[in-house]
């Protein structure tokens, strides 16, 4: 049997809002608004993490997955030279990736 009264006792706050807190609340929401939208402009201007984006001219970088994580491949000049003709970038697990991106980079891929 419900009690009398039980209702509204139960669902009447104990004291009303104030507007401090109604600024204090919007104001915080103001301040994740505006940082959700400059971490958004970030990854969008610095490619996302993505192979192609952000390396420079003659450099190689690959991505190079692992099942403890994995690690990236960053080569230039020589390095890059010797890496895109080495063993490494012709191993069948990685050679989808690294192939290309020596051919982009303009680097021979013929094995040593």
């Amino acid at each position: 049997m419900p009690l009398e009264g039980h209702y509204q006792r139960v669902n009447t706050p104990l004291r009303e809002t104030t507007g401090r807190e109604r600024l204090i609340v919007r104001a915080l929401l103001v301040i994740v608004g505006i940082a959700v939208v400059a971490a958004i402009v970030v990854a969008i201007s610095t490619g996302g993490g993505s192979n192609g984006g952000g390396t420079a001219q003659g450099c190689v970088r690959v991505d190079v997955p692992s099942t403890m994580g994995g690690s990236t491949i960053h080569a230039c000049g020589a390095r890059a030279a010797e890496f895109c003709r080495g063993p490494i970038a012709h191993d069948p697990s990685l050679s989808g990736v690294a192939l290309p991106r020596c051919d982009e980079a303009g680097y021979s891929t013929a094995p040593k």
